[in-house]
């Protein structure tokens, strides 16, 4: 097997640096602080993948709940639980918000750290979206769905624009920070109110005419939220594309050559879309199961761009994690190919489980390798500090 970094790009990982550009007023004028004050907490011997980690596992507990009280992302949970996810998510974008300013403080800032941290994100952004469909009662729907893949779409362009442009651009409304905080609140208010709140007609909330309001679709709160999802992310893809045509110009490089480098995603998508579709039972019985494959088959893929990244690599194409993809697909399209479902029916989730062990598997090895390699070629630790900062 190949290696994940072959030895001619290791060099780079020494002449790599970390640019971001963040526009949130919020981050800026109401969150600043608490963050400098809350870095303060953990000790100068802590690791900052560490706080990265920690953060990161809230997500799992919170999962780990969701399991047992609303496996179906649909069944009203005890009031509590929906306080224990506001404040799971909360720590989480906190510790995440705060693991480069452990680095910073520890001098131990490396390419490591980076990938850590979004190897990390990309792990548990589709787990949030899947909390937040539980938060406002979305269920095993085509509208969860949309949720976890607009999620997706928009880390996935956030880290191919970075790729391209070497700077991470955090937009006036973004995943991290905005984000958490809507999630926050949402679970906070179904821990209030009850989720029902979310099953409120948002059109029947407008003030209009009774007569006009009779010609208008249904669309509860849940739902715009996920449609509010899907309006800001055309602007926010948009503006990826727009940055990273701008920086390949100046450049003087082709254009088009990168923008394709979104087309594998896309087809991976796509291909998910298609499986869903041609099997509906899965999209309404194993919708989590479902997901948490694509989950790890997105992760690999997105590691494996920003490894590219910090070590000059080309841009990956399509790669052995978007095998589970097409193949699930290609046996939920073989009816209308005249073929034979090999795993049809109830049958189908073994052919899901196995896409999970499968992904699941392969994500460990390209974490573990990655990690040893990059620490082997710098001299330093995962989730320990191997050399103490010197004044």
């Amino acid at each position: 097997m190949a290696p994940y970094i072959p030895q001619n790009y290791l060099p780079n990982l020494k002449k790599y640096k970390y640019q971001a550009i963040d526009k949130s007023l919020i981050s800026k004028y109401v969150l600043a602080s608490y963050w400098n004050h809350l870095v303060q907490i953990f000790p100068l011997w802590m690791a900052a993948n560490m706080v990265t980690l920690l953060g990161s596992l809230h997500i799992i507990v919170a999962m780990v709940l969701n399991q047992v009280y609303a496996a179906n992302l649909y069944d009203e949970c005890p009031r509590w639980v929906y306080f224990a996810y506001a404040a799971c998510v909360w720590i989480y974008g906190s510790f995440d918000a705060v693991d480069g300013k452990q680095a910073r403080r520890t001098g131990t800032a490396s390419p490591l750290g980076e990938l850590f941290d979004h190897g990390c994100d990309s792990l548990v952004v589709s787990l949030i979206m899947l909390l937040y469909a539980t938060v406002c009662q979305l269920g095993e729907t085509w509208w969860t769905v949309a949720l976890v893949f607009f999620a997706l779409t928009n880390f996935y362009m956030s880290t191919m624009e970075e790729y391209h442009t070497h700077i991470l651009f955090l937009g006036y409304f973004s995943g991290p920070v905005e984000g958490i905080l809507c999630f926050t609140l949402a679970a906070l208010a179904s821990g209030v109110w009850g989720p029902g709140f979310w099953a409120t007609d948002l059109m029947q909330l407008l003030p209009l005419p009774a007569s006009v309001l009779a010609q208008l679709p249904v669309l509860t709160m849940a739902q715009s939220v996920v449609v509010g999802m899907g309006v800001a992310l055309v602007p926010t893809v948009y503006t990826s594309f727009s940055n990273i045509a701008r920086t390949r110009r100046e450049q003087q490089l082709n254009v088009a050559s990168a923008f394709a480098d979104s087309v594998p995603f896309a087809a991976s998508i796509g291909s998910v879309i298609v499986w869903l579709w041609e099997s509906p039972q899965v999209l309404s019985n194993h919708l989590v199961l479902f997901l948490s494959f694509v989950g790890f088959a997105f992760s690999y893929i997105v590691g494996r761009v920003i490894v590219a990244h910090v070590t000059g690599a080309p841009f990956p194409k399509l790669n052995r994690m978007h095998i589970p993809v097409f193949l699930g697909t290609f046996n939920a399209l073989a009816p209308r190919l005249g073929l034979t479902k090999i795993f049809a029916g109830s049958n189908e989730v073994v052919l899901i489980w196995m896409c999970l062990v499968y992904t699941g598997a392969q994500y460990a090895h390209f974490a573990l390798e990655v990690i040893d390699t990059i620490c082997s070629y710098l001299d330093i630790n995962c989730l320990t500090i191997k050399h103490k900062k010197t004044n």
